[in-house]
């Protein structure tokens, strides 16, 4: 509970035009707003162009969701990891004159990338619309190859329909077992992640080597 009210006084005494609310500012120039609406729940928004009410999570204090939708703020609110289904993750940072700043973006919008450019599926990172970086990549490498994954689901088949397994957070440890199919550019593996098998898509991976497939090398 005394952690509780630490988060509760930090996230009030940010320099915004309204108590208890803090701005974060996210990757391509949009921006989040958390507020505290309750003891044990936030207000957070815009995401998918709506506003949403999180709970706080049992054993975390720092943590809030509300079904596969998560934001985790880190000990010294600076920054926060937002989790949205069949989105991504995104990193966001505090800033004080990002609250000033009106008419951003929220996070998961259907066309967030503008003319000539489409959404990577499950990033937040855009395309261009007549490229596939992914499939360009030099070598086809041997399998299982050790790797990590850029954040996202891992899904229980190379489907973005399939159901999801876990969430995976940036430069998680996986080993790329084999190829599943492609998709948009890339394509899916099947993983092991912590003893679990399932499956995520090479957009959001990179591997020791280069090979096809996947986003990159990791460095």
């Amino acid at each position: 509970m005394t952690r509780l009210l630490a988060i509760l006084v930090l996230i009030a005494s940010a320099a915004t035009a309204h108590a208890q609310t803090r701005t974060y500012s996210c990757p391509k120039g949009n921006a989040i707003t958390l507020t505290v609406i309750a003891p044990n729940a936030i207000k957070a928004g815009p995401i998918e162009g709506g506003t949403m009410r999180l709970k706080q999570s049992p054993g975390d204090p720092l943590r809030f969701s509300e079904g596969d939708y998560a934001v985790q703020i880190s000990p010294d609110q600076s920054q926060i990891t937002v989790e949205i289904p069949d989105w991504g993750s995104a990193k966001c940072s505090f800033r004080p004159q990002a609250a000033a700043q009106d008419g951003r973006a929220g996070l998961g919008n259907a066309d967030p990338c503008g003319p000539g450019f489409h959404q990577a599926p499950q990033t937040d990172r855009c395309d261009p619309n007549d490229t596939h970086p992914g499939r360009r990549a030099s070598g086809e490498g041997k399998l299982p190859m050790a790797g990590m994954s850029l954040g996202g689901i891992m899904r229980g088949a190379p489907s973005m329909s399939s159901p999801k397994l876990a969430s995976l957070t940036e430069k998680s440890g996986i080993t790329l077992l084999e190829r599943a199919g492609t998709m948009d550019g890339y394509d899916w593996f099947k993983i092991e992640f912590h003893g679990r098998i399932g499956y995520q898509w090479g957009g959001i991976m990179c591997s020791d080597q280069a090979i096809s497939g996947v986003l990159q090398k990791c460095e």
